[in-house]
């Protein structure tokens, strides 16, 4: 995991991932806009070795018509205002395409400065439908909230046999605002019943009145679509206070377990890639992975990264040239493109057609492979 430390002026790191001699010196500049500090650097930091992975394998390869890719991290310190900042640097420095954000709010903040000047932006793992709206410079890797939220309202409905359920929201991220929404609108329309919804603030600590309603409802199910740090504490002060109702959570519990610790046992969360998914392009990321850190991928959401690198690659590839318009049409004119994460379409829009959820269930301290969801 990496930290660095919040300062004043905007951190800029420019790392060109290339030791081949035949390259061009004039490189293809892209904007890597992540939380590298505050409160999103623990949950956007295993990302940031996905990106280098990524463009390292493209170097080496030759790298883009003859040019190495250089990858310039811009620290958008875990907040909106940030990223907009961060996004400006970007275009200040005449970056060919950013990759990033990661959190929805950080995207929605920073995409109309890039849609405005024309760059593209592929965000890993932007969820909240409203991202790809902005413009049609912006693009994700992942699936979008709506059918996230239908998919587990689904799920909890008639996998589990749920019928009352209680909601837990962080009213400070939009990510978590609009997936908890979308699940409750799609549970009652299966026609189960939202017995009870509480909302929270992003650094809270303290959950025991929220859990206490939540205990008073009696839900068979709770869902608690935040982040790792206070979905993990929430569930951890639930079941010491006696819940017994199963917990489900979204893309975004990466290592819950630190904070949760046993008490997520049992729980099941949605995700978008799993190490068990039979995939030749998953295992082969795997196994560069291995080989370049010496450990396993324990974040699910980091290979969203990787593709998202890859993804520009194919694109700029297909554009035959920098132009950032041109490579704008080939990225909207994707069509199955083979990723780690699965096969990536768009249909002229920013948003991948047809991308699967793979549904985990917590059992032994790890989340295992339980079944994978396609959209309906």
């Amino acid at each position: 995991m990496r930290r660095f430390g919040s300062l004043c002026v905007m951190i800029l790191l420019a790392i060109v991932l290339s030791a081949c001699p035949g390259l061009a010196a004039e490189s293809i500049t892209v904007g890597a806009i992540f939380s590298l500090s505050g409160i999103a650097a623990t949950h956007n930091g295993p990302l940031i070795p996905m990106l280098e992975l990524a463009v390292e394998e493209v170097n080496e390869g030759g790298g883009l018509q003859g040019r190495p890719v250089k990858l310039v991290f811009l620290d958008n310190q875990s907040t909106p205002i940030g990223s907009v900042k961060a996004a400006e640097e970007a275009v200040r420095l005449g970056m060919t395409a950013v990759i990033g954000a990661h959190w929805s709010s950080h995207s929605l903040a920073m995409a109309p400065v890039l849609q405005k000047a024309g760059i593209p932006m592929i965000s890993p793992g932007s969820t909240h439908p409203m991202v790809t709206r902005v413009g049609d410079y912006i693009f994700r890797i992942c699936f979008v909230d709506s059918f996230q939220g239908r998919a587990m309202a689904r799920f909890a409905f008639k996998e589990l046999g749920a019928r009352r359920v209680a909601v837990a929201k962080n009213i400070d991220e939009d990510y978590s605002a609009m997936l908890a929404d979308c699940f409750s609108e799609s549970f009652q329309l299966y026609g189960g019943k939202v017995a009870c919804e509480v909302q929270y603030r992003g650094k809270a600590v303290d959950f025991s009145d929220i859990m206490e309603q939540i205990r008073r409802a009696r839900p068979d199910v709770v869902y608690v679509p935040g982040y790792t740090r206070d979905s993990g504490l929430l569930i951890r002060q639930g079941v010491s206070m006696g819940i017994r109702a199963t917990f489900l959570g979204g893309d975004a519990w990466d290592e819950i377990s630190i904070y949760a610790g046993d008490a997520v046992e049992g729980s099941y969360q949605s995700a978008p890639w799993h190490p068990s998914v039979p995939r030749a392009e998953s295992l082969r990321l795997k196994e560069l992975y291995f080989r370049k850190y010496g450990a396993e991928i324990k974040s699910f959401s980091a290979p969203l990264a990787y593709d998202a690198v890859m993804l520009l690659v194919d694109a700029i590839r297909r554009a035959g040239t920098s132009d950032r318009a041109r490579i704008r049409d080939c990225l909207a004119g994707t069509l199955d493109f083979r990723g780690a994460t699965g096969l990536i379409s768009y249909h002229g829009g920013g948003d991948p057609i047809d991308k699967e959820i793979v549904m985990l269930k917590w059992e032994k301290g790890s989340p295992r492979y339980y079944q994978t969801i396609k959209p309906e």
